[in-house]
């Protein structure tokens, strides 16, 4: 400001501008890791590692900083703990950091939005963690308590049951005929009520339990004979027998006996000649009833006509008298089961005793709850009783249900509670266990809610209504044997239609435990037991229960709450359809006895809820048993590595569609497709003779050679017109446009659209003749007849993404290409990329090429990496040589202001051959990788080989030559300038590795010694070797950049200082910008370059230089466009690379003499 009266003023003008210090060694280094580890610290997660933290730069000085932001570099191991070497997710970058970070203090990291943990692999599709709460019926572990009955040795034996887990082998609800063996028990395990079921001899599956037919195996009760002949293929008398009363002649044979007994038309018997001997069958309705003995349901007098040495029975093998129809019973290991045949009616072989106590191979259902807390799924108490109002008693003797707690939880077999009883014609018991789970604690009611009443004066029902129900009451002195409270029943005569009318009945029935109420404010009745115990009831006369909502439309199905669809009323349900004796006694608390009808009833109120997994969305429960833990669907987008190699879905294209290889019956090549191999594709390390049952191999069979995964998949197809040993014709993985060839794409992963991608399977042999596709597959109109189809969605060995809601209208709008979308909307979607000739990247190379995608996607898209803010000068992506042009194009975004540190691949071989054919690109690769080296950047510096070192835990793990490359450039840093080689025996010397090599065939680190003709192939190619030197030990020997042609740019320390110039020049002139264009400020801008570029000749990196900033090169055309030119001029100093030293040998005296 002006000054106005005397007085002095100071300005200051800033005219000090010079070059920052020398920074040393600042990377970026570009990382792929697992999601959500560990910090470093031991506790909590480490923040890099997030999903929100993906592609984020992090600024770190130091090793602790890095392993509390990233965790500990990982290092995978096979399940002996041997360290898995060159494996595609190894965190290599962070462990070169952290070697960096060793000696320096400054290093840029980013992660890449890739989770590796996910790639790890698995042969089971994965699924996400369960949430708290979620319950598994563990039937891996599960005993069933089936115990089956020989009458000829007086003992039991204790059944396995299969486990039928795909709906794909249920017909029904039973199983299909092919699952199991004649003899077999079966569980079906495919919704809630896992059933279970016996093979009979017919090859059929019967319900245990089940009697309604006395045909041979039309019922298990018929499985097994009642009355068993011992003659085989005896010729009779043409005499005459008693059954049941009834007159049977049994004719002359055998055959002629059964079709007569059953021609009698005698209740619940019938017979069948089964390998020349004689069987009777019974069911319950069969009455022993002779009119000479007392008539006793479920058995069969059998007697002779006439003389007994001559009647049929003798002639048959069977003794006259009474026998007993085969019997289920079920009870706990204290109960007397009354099969032996000194027992009142013993029982034949092939009666079952269902133990529901755990001794002696009883019932075990072993049901799980996942606990967040612990981290995993914990075994929950979970007894087996048969009702349950037995449950009520066992669990809580004194209370009735009031002492149970939230989620205490009981296994009910036999849930529909019909029973056996040898003096009626019930058809018995039907085997199952459910599981039922307590919804309300301790001192809680059982309550039922109505619907809203609109007129308290008329609630809907009727004057005169009438109810019978039913409650649980206390029973004290009940055991375990008599197995479960009584009931107290009363008729419930509603007198007039008001909600108070209802509440009176109710108080007027005298119940012990049932109460009602009229809650006003809500305008719904209130049905409570005070125990907490069950009410069962039916409308006997009128529809009151009904009519205030208390019916068939709002109550919940008996043991599944499968539908969430419609609305139900909490706490009812439709009762089972068994009557309520009470195991044997029909007498009521009150001592009154009731007839059979009065003992069922049509609904009931409970505090027992199905144990069943609501779902995250949708209205449809899930069933808890599965043999293996289970999981919620992954995560959307949650990535699955398949290593199974065995499992291959090859379709063919008909001349219309693509279809299952086994359905064409001429292919382009008139091979009848339908004729080969049985399982589809043979999977072997040698060239297979025979198909895989054995017979003859046909034309179109086919065989994928697992002797070499590497190239995995080598995919034949037999030819028999070929020459002998030429008959597996190699298909060409990269055609895919003649009928020879083959495509690799998403068709299908079940045989249909409605099985659930995670929990449900499918096997490759059902596929085989499927015609079944996803809506997505490749279009065949594109695609000639007898190419093949490589279903890489079903086929293992590749990575896959889990899609939610993958078929849904949103990604496939079109009603017209697309009229249906599959019922199942989630999907597994190929995510391994294929090489630009159509073949796929299968096995570790898809890992490998998933996580270099991600990386990829990182270095492209992160803008933040192209601000000027961050400084860094080394750019490195260790172990993936794949990210090398990626690297480049940031740089030249950056004004190549860094320098690229380059790998080469683990696996390349340490002989000349090998190198000089990777750097020269032999196989015609198309990016930088594994299969050769395309970069000719002078800016880019590519090592080898690969080195040896010791992970954070100690593990002796491979790493790429970034990882020594990093922390010797640093070093070369700190001891000298960036324009000086970081290589040689004073700045060159690796500290970091204890020895060099490469991954060899079977995968293990190899070590080699780079020797001289290795390293003169290495150097002639532009890449740079680390060798072993004695006496100094392992050192980088090698300064080429990637530029092929001969320039000062063709050695790292010219192309530093390059990059070093570049970015200080930068610097240097922003000052004046905005500055007048005039003499003054281009000699002040052309004193300051000099002045920077002295201090670099002082620093041995310049021998000398050239300044030009004038009127020579700043023309009024180029002062009038507003710009200024600092013409620059340098000689690098070039390194030392070959010493020449001549010696020459003189006579004696001959020097001296000079």
């Amino acid at each position: 400001m002006a000054l106005i009266s005397p007085g002095v003023e100071v300005t200051v003008v800033d005219e000090s501008f010079y070059v920052p210090g020398i920074p040393g060694a600042v990377p970026l280094v570009v990382v792929a890791t697992a999601q959500d580890k560990t910090s470093g610290t031991g506790t909590g997660t480490a923040a890099g590692t997030t999903s929100a933290n993906a592609n984020e730069i992090f600024l770190i000085s130091s090793q602790r900083e890095l392993t509390q932001t990233f965790g500990d570099p990982t290092f995978y191991t096979d399940a002996s703990g041997t360290p898995l070497q060159g494996y595609e997710l190894n965190e290599y970058g962070l462990q070169a950091a952290y070697s960096f970070l060793g000696i320096a203090n400054r290093a840029f990291v980013i992660r890449a939005n890739v989770d590796t943990s996910e790639l790890t692999g698995s042969a089971g599709a994965p699924g996400g963690t369960p949430n708290d709460g979620f319950y598994w019926l563990d039937l891996a572990t599960t005993v069933w308590g089936i115990k089956e009955w020989n009458a000829g040795t007086q003992t039991f034996t204790a059944k396995t049951p299969i486990l039928i887990t795909d709906t794909d082998n249920v017909t029904g609800t039973a199983p299909k005929a092919t699952q199991g063996s004649i003899g077999d028990y079966a569980i079906v395990a495919t919704n809630p009520y896992n059933r279970l079921y016996y093979k009979t001899r017919s090859n059929s599956w019967v319900q245990v339990g089940s009697a309604t037919s006395a045909t041979k195996d039309a019922s298990w009760a018929s499985s097994h004979p009642t009355i068993k002949g011992t003659a085989t293929n005896p010729t009779l008398a043409d005499g005459q027998i008693t059954i049941n009363g009834n007159v049977v002649a049994t004719g002359q044979t055998v055959a002629e006996a059964a079709s007569a007994i059953n021609s009698a038309g005698i209740e619940g018997v019938a017979a069948a000649a089964v390998d020349g001997q004689l069987e009777i069958y019974g069911i319950p309705r069969a009455t022993g009833d002779d009119s000479s003995t007392t008539a006793v349901g479920s058995s069969i007098i059998i007697g002779n006509i006439g003389d007994s040495t001559v009647s049929g029975l003798s002639q048959l093998g069977i003794t006259s008298g009474r026998y007993h129809v085969p019997k289920l019973f079920i009870g706990q290991h204290t109960e007397d089961h009354g099969f032996r045949s000194s027992d009142s009616s013993p029982k034949p072989s092939g009666s079952i005793f269902i133990q529901t106590t755990s001794v002696n191979s009883g019932a075990d259902v072993v049901i799980k709850k996942y606990s967040e807390t612990d981290g995993g799924f914990v075994t929950q108490t979970s007894p087996v009783y048969t009702t349950q109002e037995q449950a009520l008693q066992q669990l809580d003797k004194t209370g009735g249900g009031a002492g149970l707690t939230t989620n205490d939880i009981f296994v009910q077999v036999n849930s529909g509670e019909a029973e056996w009883n040898d003096s009626t014609d019930e058809t018995g018991e039907l085997v199952d266990y459910v599981p039922f789970r307590r919804a309300a604690g301790v001192g809680s009611v059982t309550e039922i809610v109505s619907n809203k009443i609109t007129t308290k004066t008329d609630a809907g029902y009727s004057d005169g209504d009438e109810i019978r129900m039913a409650e649980t009451i206390l029973n004290l002195t009940a055991t375990a044997n008599t197995a479960s409270n009584q009931l107290n029943q009363a008729t419930v005569r509603i007198t007039g239609t008001d909600a108070d009318d209802f509440v009176t009945a109710i108080s007027a029935a005298n119940f012990d435990h049932i109460e009602a109420e009229y809650d006003a404010t809500a305008k719904r009745i209130k049905l409570r037991h005070k125990l907490g115990g069950n009410i069962y009831f039916s409308d006997t006369t009128g529809t009151a229960m009904a009519d205030i909502g208390f019916g068939t439309a709002k109550a919940n199905s008996y043991g599944s709450n499968s539908d969430l669809s419609t609305e139900k009323i909490d706490n009812l349900y439709v009762a089972p359809t068994g009557d309520k004796d009470d195991y044997s006694t029909t007498v009521m608390a009150d001592g009154s006895t009731l007839d059979e009808s009065e003992r069922t009833f049509a609904f009931l109120a409970s505090n027992w809820k199905p144990v069943e997994n609501t779902p995250d969305s949708g209205t449809t429960f899930t069933a808890i048993q599965s043999v293996p833990a289970p999981s919620k669907d992954p995560a959307d987008n949650q990535l699955w590595f398949s290593t199974t190699v065995d499992e291959v879905d090859i379709l063919v294209h008909n001349g219309t569609t693509w279809t299952g290889y086994q359905n064409v019956a001429s292919d382009a090549r008139g091979f009848n497709l339908g004729n080969t191999d049985p399982n589809g594709p043979q999977i072997s390390a040698s060239e297979p003779t025979t198909q895989s049952d054995g017979t003859a191999l046909v034309d179109g069979d086919l065989w994928l050679d697992s002797s070499d995964l590497e190239n995995y998949p080598k995919l034949y197809r037999y030819d028999s017109s070929k020459n002998d040993g030429e008959n597996f014709v190699l298909i060409d993985n990269t055609d895919q446009t003649s009928q020879d060839g083959i495509l690799f794409a998403d068709f299908r992963f079940h045989s249909n659209g409605t099985k659930d991608v995670i929990t449900e399977e499918t096997l490759i042999t059902d596929l085989l003749t499927s015609t079944y596709l996803d809506v997505d597959k490749p279009d065949p109109a594109l695609y000639p007849k007898g190419m093949l189809g490589f279903n890489l969605r079903r086929s293992g060995y590749n990575v896959k993404k889990f899609r939610d809601e993958y078929f849904s209208r949103t990604n496939f709008p079109s009603t017209t290409t697309y009229p249906t979308l599959p019922t199942e909307k989630d999907a597994w979607v190929s995510e391994s990329p294929l090489k630009t000739t159509g073949a796929p990247f299968m096995g570790r190379k898809a890992q490998r090429n998933v996580v270099v995608e991600a990386m990829k996607s990182t270095v492209e898209s992160t803008t933040a990496l192209r601000e000027e803010q961050r400084e860094f000068n080394l750019l490195a992506a260790p172990g993936y040589p794949e990210l090398i042009t990626n690297l480049e194009t940031l740089n030249a975004d950056r004004k190549d202001t860094a320098f690229v540190v380059g790998d080469t691949p683990f696996r390349l071989a340490p002989n000349s051959t090998a190198v000089t054919n990777y750097a020269n690109n032999v196989n015609g690769a198309a990016d930088n990788g594994e299969d050769g080296l395309l970069t000719t950047d002078a800016f880019t510096g590519v090592y080898y080989p690969s080195g040896f070192t010791t992970s954070l835990a100690g593990e002796s793990v491979a790493v790429p030559p970034s990882h020594m490359m990093l922390r010797t450039i640093a070093f070369n840093d700190q001891v000298a300038f960036p324009w000086f080689a970081p290589a040689g025996v004073r700045r060159g010397k690796v500290d970091n590795a204890s020895s060099i090599g490469h991954i060899n065939a079977e995968g293990e680190f190899e070590t080699t010694n780079v020797s001289g003709g290795l390293r003169d192939s290495l150097y002639s190619v532009n890449i740079n070797p680390i060798s072993f030197v004695t006496g100094t030990g392992l050192t980088v020997f090698g300064q080429k950049t990637r530029q092929l042609t001969a320039s000062s740019l063709d050695r790292v320390n010219v192309a530093r200082l390059v990059a070093f110039v570049r970015l200080n020049l930068d610097k240097l002139a922003r000052p004046f910008i905005f500055e007048p264009n005039d003499t003054l400020t281009r000699n002040e801008i052309k004193q300051s370059v000099e002045s920077f570029l002295l201090e670099l000749v002082s620093q041995r990196a310049l021998f000398d230089f050239a300044v030009v900033c004038d009127e020579t090169n700043n023309t009024p055309a180029r002062i009038d466009r507003n710009e200024l030119y600092v013409d620059v001029a340098i000689e690098p100093v070039k390194s030392v690379e070959f010493i020449f030293i001549p010696v020459r040998l003189k006579n004696t005296g001959e020097i001296s003499a000079l």
